[in-house]
């Protein structure tokens, strides 16, 4: 089922997250500040990260960016209302994803799902590549580049845009985009995907104008640099 780490210093939210984890059949692995973090990252088969951002000593985002370097697992930050800023921090850093606290435990599992499906699934994407301009989405390498640049993508950045390259100039629906990069139980959530969208076409540049969005219906990346 995937070991995951879960890095907070709360031990009552660390409990509760890690028994409805064990009771789904996860391996738990534990940590209450950033150093134990690191240390336990090093020292075991990580398959996800829950991440708090608020920690003794560094901070979720140095985390967060300390484990991007060595590696793509998934990294869930858990952030609280009032930790907004801290959240995006985190999201420029190379998470994935985030989840408000407080929480429900069903949302939590259901984006653990998600994330671990992606992860242990066969690479389904064709070996092409999409080139717009300076802009080249590589999906066999699964790599996008802006000129001489990489990207650098996280995995729900670069799910997004390979999902629109390979229907490029076609209307993909919200919820068809949700059903592939999250799962069908995210569908409806049109908001959240609004967040990424707008992430992805920042680190886009120039280009972030070829994802167009059509109101009430969906996405197009659009081919014909305008």
């Amino acid at each position: 089922m995937g070991n995951i780490l879960i890095v907070e210093d709360d031990p009552n939210i660390r409990k509760l997250v890690r028994v409805n984890l064990v009771k789904r059949g996860y391996t738990i692995t534990e940590a209450e500040d950033s150093h134990q973090a690191m240390a336990r990252f090093q020292a075991e088969t990580v398959d996800l990260v829950l991440l708090d951002l608020v920690l003794p000593g560094l901070s979720g985002v140095d985390v967060c960016a300390w484990i991007r370097a060595r590696s793509d697992v998934p990294i869930i930050v858990l952030s609280a209302r009032s930790e907004e800023e801290l959240k995006v921090a985190a999201l420029d850093a190379g998470a994935d994803d985030y989840v408000t606290k407080p929480f429900g435990q069903e949302e939590l599992l259901a984006r653990v799902r998600a994330f671990l499906r992606r992860s242990y699934a066969a690479p389904n994407f064709p070996d092409t590549k999409v080139q717009i301009g300076e802009l080249l989405i590589d999906l066999a390498a699964r790599r996008v580049f802006l000129g001489a640049e990489d990207l650098h993508l996280t995995r729900t950045e670069y799910a997004i845009l390979a999902e629109l390259a390979q229907r490029l100039d076609a209307i993909v629906t919200h919820d068809e985009l949700i059903a592939q990069v999250w799962g069908p139980e995210y569908r409806g959530s049109n908001h959240y995907l609004h967040n990424y969208l707008g992430r992805l076409r920042k680190k886009m540049g120039a280009y972030g104008a070829q994802l167009e969005t059509i109101p009430g219906m969906g996405y197009n990346l659009h081919a014909k640099i305008s």
